[in-house]
């Protein structure tokens, strides 16, 4: 004897494995995983993201009161751009081939 029915089983399942929209989330970057194969792309790819992540983040702290509620995000957006075309700037000034590897993100 079973102790959870399959619909019990199911109604506490379904939401860890199969409708868990953190799983989605993290499947849509397969791609990402797929490109960094290499360790030193991986390197890179982490200390990009966490640099534009890092910066992104004290810049827009430092400009919270002076923007505008209605254009907030387009300023973040406007922010997170800029910084990962000044990433792969660098990245093609000091390290090419990996500039070339990683371009499909940028």
């Amino acid at each position: 004897m079973a102790l959870l029915s399959k619909k019990d089983r199911g109604l506490i399942m379904d939401p860890l494995a199969d409708n868990n929209p953190i799983t989605i989330q993290v499947l849509g970057i397969c791609s990402a995983l797929a490109i960094t194969a290499q360790l030193k792309a991986s390197i890179v790819m982490a200390v990009s993201v966490l640099f534009v992540l890092s910066v992104g983040n004290v810049v827009i702290s430092l400009m919270r009161n002076i923007i505008p509620s209605k254009i907030r995000i387009i300023v973040q957006l406007v922010v997170v751009a800029a910084l990962v075309i000044i990433v792969d700037q660098v990245l093609k000034a000091f390290a090419y081939e990996l500039s070339k590897t990683l371009s499909v993100f940028v």
